[in-house]
């Protein structure tokens, strides 16, 4: 056998080798693939509510503009009670997961 067939044989079974592995990494990457999906499902939904929601919400930030043009205090008075609600309901959830604990 010749120095250029044992090479071409050489080459040829690299690159079977090569393709092997090329499709065991496909395989595990379909399967981490659909993991991954399966994973991020919650968050895809919760996602597609807020996209579904966007008008909602763009006629309710127009309508409270036009609110606080016409009382601005009383806005004012409400984000505080926002504020104030926000951290309150982090005061009672950790004070519920110090006692779960």
């Amino acid at each position: 056998m010749s120095k250029q067939n044992r090479r071409t044989l050489a080459l040829a079974r690299r690159k079977k080798l090569l393709l092997d592995e090329i499709q065991q990494q496909r395989t595990q990457l379909a399967q981490e693939g659909q993991t991954w999906l399966e994973v991020t499902a919650p968050y895809d939904k919760a996602w597609n509510i807020l996209t579904s929601l966007k008008p909602i919400l763009l006629i309710g930030a127009s309508v409270v503009s036009l609110y606080s043009i016409k009382h601005p205090k009383k806005l004012v008075r409400w984000g505080r009670r926002a504020i104030g609600a926000v951290g309150l309901i982090r005061t009672l959830q950790k004070s519920v997961k110090k006692t779960a604990d």
